[in-house]
């Protein structure tokens, strides 16, 4: 299995997860707007990339010493 398998794997398991508690959190609540679902849904797929890409760009702070 080649390392980006395991992290496309790792991406889907996150989303699903996260679309699991969302949906279950919306029926919780009584939410039923269409446009919270849909906005809802977007950024569990879009949380996950942003995350990763500010591990990649995240840079420590320069000693001042």
């Amino acid at each position: 299995m080649s390392l980006l398998n395991i992290l496309l794997f790792a991406y889907l398991a996150t989303v699903v997860v996260a679309l699991t508690l969302t949906h279950r959190e919306r029926r919780r609540h009584g939410h039923r707007s269409w446009r919270h679902a849909v906005l809802g849904d977007a950024l569990c797929l879009v949380w996950p990339l942003v995350a990763v890409a500010m591990a990649l760009f995240w840079r420590s702070p320069a000693s001042r010493t």
